[in-house]
């Protein structure tokens, strides 16, 4: 007799194990209450479809860059050295350092005065400057040669999900977003689709700036508010800073012909961080699963990384999608036999879903015969 109160007991220690499982899926589902509006797989309305996810990693960010500027030009703030031969001996031959002044672009030498020199050619440079010289009777025909002693540079912040971020010195004729991510060795892993790049102006952000990053033949339109620079960049005024919000996955499909980024602007690349996919009831490693980033995530996929089914004949899964911005929540009906035959019924799955694998009056009738089968199995060896 005490050999079967023995065995009694070790039968019934399943019982709780099998009445928690269920008790869970029942929790989960009794909370949500009637906030769950029920659809299935195949017929549910476009709307609770997840898109196929884009993979920042795989852009063709070659299409982001924009044109550059020929080395040809004088541009403001480069430092050039003006050598002026007014003879044959070297006596008679003197060279003049001369920064291009930021804001109007003028060159100041001694005696000459302020030349224009931004925007010009080397050849344009020297004839302006030997021009100015004859005209004041400087010297009657002297001999200019104009070379860059220091270009500018436009020093830009790269931050967010790239490999380093840092502060970089950008060559003023490849200053744009990909020289910035360049520099930064690339996206990081985590990176997600949009970047934004913040620009400092001197007009508090009223206006546009031509010269401020935006897509390539993308056209602004005025407003006190918000300005429109195309279907995916939107630049915001602010506070003596503007910034424009790219989408680089969309912005590389259409062909953009690039983004400037100027001295002190900062490049932000945005993380991504997705919450995990919850895996839950018959699978034999319930628990949650870190999203991928940049691919796809189907139902099938997340039972699979769950270990599995616990029981063969399991077909029937609840796909639990809180509503954004909503306290309610939807359920999926999953079939598992319909979603192996069916990439419709293999629904995508959304950052933060809840994926049960529930109970049916088939897998229960199945669990309490191995519970059965494994107890009888015991009896008959303890006796």
């Amino acid at each position: 007799m005490a050999r079967i109160a023995t065995v009694s007991i070790r039968r019934h220690q399943f019982v709780p194990a099998t009445t928690a499982r269920l008790a869970v899926c029942v929790a989960v589902l009794s909370m949500l209450g009637c906030s769950i509006a029920n659809f299935n797989a195949e017929s549910m309305p476009n709307s609770m479809r997840v898109t196929a996810r884009s993979n920042p990693q795989e852009v063709d960010l070659t299409r982001l860059a924009a044109q550059s500027v020929s080395n040809e030009l004088i541009a403001n703030g480069d430092v050039l050295e003006v050598t002026i031969a007014a003879g044959l001996s070297e006596d008679d031959t003197f060279t003049i350092p001369v920064r291009v002044n930021e804001n109007d672009g003028m060159g100041s030498m001694p005696v000459i005065g302020r030349v224009p020199l931004a925007g010009k050619r080397w050849n344009e440079a020297e004839a302006i400057i030997y021009e100015q010289c004859v005209q004041q009777g400087l010297y009657k025909s002297p001999h200019i040669t104009v070379t860059m002693k220091k270009q500018r540079v436009n020093r830009v912040r790269v931050i967010g999900a790239v490999v380093e971020p840092n502060t970089y010195e950008l060559p003023r004729q490849h200053s744009d977003l990909v020289a910035a991510i360049t520099a930064a060795k690339g996206l990081a892993e985590n990176a997600g689709e949009f970047i934004e790049i913040r620009y400092p102006t001197t007009d508090g952000g009223a206006t546009i700036d031509r010269s401020s990053p935006r897509i390539a033949g993308g056209h602004a339109v005025d407003s006190p508010s918000i300005q429109q620079v195309s279907a995916n960049a939107v630049i915001q005024p602010a506070a003596h800073m503007k910034s424009v919000r790219i989408n680089m996955v969309s912005a590389a499909k259409s062909g953009a012909n690039g983004y400037n980024v100027p001295d002190g602007a900062v490049v932000f690349v945005e993380r991504r961080d997705p919450p995990p996919v919850t895996v839950m009831g018959l699978v034999k490693h319930p628990g949650p699963l870190k999203y991928p980033i940049g691919k796809d995530l189907r139902v099938l996929d997340a039972v699979s990384m769950a270990g599995g089914r616990s029981l063969s004949m399991a077909d029937k899964i609840y796909i639990i999608r809180a509503r954004p911005d909503s306290t309610k929540s939807d359920v999926i009906n999953v079939s598992i036999r319909t979603a192996k035959g069916s990439l419709k019924s293999n629904v995508l799955l959304k950052p933060g879903d809840t994926v049960s694998v529930e109970h049916t009056p088939i897998t229960m009738l199945a669990e309490w015969i191995q519970i059965l089968r494994f107890g009888i199995g015991t009896s008959v060896g303890l006796f």
